[in-house]
């Protein structure tokens, strides 16, 4: 942000998600209080810039595994400081919703 703030306006996007235990849409529902929690923990920081979640359940697994596996690294968050949303394979369908 620092390096290129100046240049272009910058935003940060949170992306949660879940292992293939539990329903697709109760796994979609987690992974999006996953990622709110973590941009509202950003904005509570003292963050100031524009910040935007989105959950994408088990729709992006970081390990492949059959449904209703209980694998720790599927269920995560990762953050993106980027001038345009993110999107492709890693944030499937996403449907960024502002913190105010």
């Amino acid at each position: 942000i620092q390096k290129y703030g100046a240049v272009v306006q910058t935003k940060l996007f949170v992306g949660g998600y879940t292992d293939t235990v539990g329903t697709p849409d109760t796994n979609d529902a987690l992974s999006g209080r996953r990622a709110r929690a973590i941009a509202q923990w950003f904005r509570n920081r003292g963050y100031r810039g524009e910040i935007y979640y989105a959950g994408f359940g088990e729709r992006a697994l970081a390990v492949p595994t059959p449904d209703g596996t209980d694998e720790v690294r599927n269920r995560r968050a990762v953050y993106v400081v980027a001038a345009e949303q993110p999107g492709g394979a890693d944030f499937p369908n996403p449907r960024w919703t502002p913190i105010p």
